[in-house]
């Protein structure tokens, strides 16, 4: 099935079609916001979300665009190529983000700001490709999609990590986060746009940057 929206086109199964409107609506609210964040003048070209009715043949996808043997558990979204891949919420059940049934409202409320994470990630290489960037470092990719999905806001995450956990690690979003809502915060959106579009830079300021927050 397809939904075709303003800045996006939904494929979906039939049994994934009580979510499509909760996730067009709740995008249709943030996406303007994640453009200005970025650029405000930047053509607002539209991305294709595929609504994957399982894990398994999410993995498959994946696993054909990355690349890669494996994909982890908790991998349920990947951004390429103006495309999302985006496991259905009704198949978490085979995922690690397994929930109880009275837990159903919670996590669907989380699922739609993972769609946003996403959307960021679409909208950033958008971003790049107009200013002729190299992929930002992960730290900074990943920091910048968790903190405009708002995926952790209100959440007390206490800044336990080291500088190998935010330059080295795969899988530190908490750190990516907090780095990144501190950087935002106390600098502004424009030294974190210089740091994102600059590697070199990004990399040499992380060591001060770290020790500050």
């Amino acid at each position: 099935m397809e939904r075709i929206t303003k800045y996006a086109k939904f494929n979906y199964s039939k049994k994934d079609e009580d979510l499509i409107v909760e996730l067009g609506d709740y995008l249709n609210q943030k996406y303007e916001d994640i453009f200005n964040f970025f650029d405000s003048s930047l053509q607002r070209e539209q991305v294709e979300i595929n609504i994957i009715p399982t894990k398994k043949e999410y993995d498959e996808i994946s696993k054909k665009i990355r690349g890669i043997d494996s994909i982890p558990k908790w991998s349920i979204g990947l951004s390429h190529d103006n495309k999302i891949e985006y496991v259905s919420l009704h198949d978490y059940k085979n995922t690690a983000h397994v929930f109880s049934e009275d837990k159903y409202l919670e996590k669907l409320d989380y699922y739609k700001k993972t769609i946003v994470h996403e959307y960021v990630h679409f909208v950033s290489g958008l971003y790049c490709k107009k200013n002729s960037l190299e992929w930002p470092v992960k730290f900074l990719n990943e920091g910048i999609a968790t903190y405009l999905s708002g995926q952790k806001e209100n959440m007390n995450i206490p800044f336990n990590y080291t500088l190998d956990d935010i330059l080295v690690s795969k899988t530190c979003y908490d750190a990516w986060y907090l780095l990144t809502k501190y950087i935002i915060e106390e600098y502004g959106k424009d030294y974190f746009l210089e740091l994102f579009g600059n590697n070199e830079l990004a990399t040499k300021e992380a060591p001060r940057l770290f020790e500050e927050a």
